[in-house]
């Protein structure tokens, strides 16, 4: 019964940790609001948009987001350029969760500028799988 109670307990603490470590991000009047500060601005990135970009508070564009056809299924992906840093990321998301994923790899610094090491990491973890099998056909 002991053990139980343990296992018990630390599914409950791992949770708890979980739920005050998410942070919650709403996008409203092309801005994007971490726990109800503002983030970013996101320009219009409708579903039949092909690209579209996100930029600092104060209107310098930061990332440049294409919404193309994946080759292997249906639907679309984002190839996601960080100007100024050469890299491009590939990743099956619509914008709220890529903002989430941009937030929760810290990308963009507190003084909206890209943080190349973190930008880094996003490049290796994400890269550009899905271009790389449309050229695999």
């Amino acid at each position: 019964m002991k053990f139980f109670k343990t296992i018990l307990f630390g599914i409950l603490v791992s949770l708890s940790t979980q739920f005050t470590l998410a942070q919650k991000i709403k996008v409203k009047d092309n801005i994007a609001y971490v726990d109800e500060k503002p983030y970013v601005k996101v320009s219009d990135c409708g579903m039949f948009k092909e690209e579209c970009s996100i930029s600092n508070l104060e209107g310098k564009e930061i990332i440049f987001v294409n919404n193309l056809k994946d080759p292997r299924r249906p639907g679309t992906y984002f190839r996601v350029v960080f100007i100024g840093l050469n890299t491009t990321i590939e990743i099956k998301q619509t914008m709220k969760p890529l903002l989430e994923t941009l937030y929760a790899n810290k990308a963009i610094g507190e003084d909206g500028t890209l943080i190349p090491e973190n930008v880094k990491i996003l490049s290796e973890k994400y890269g550009n799988r899905i271009s790389i099998k449309e050229n695999e056909d």
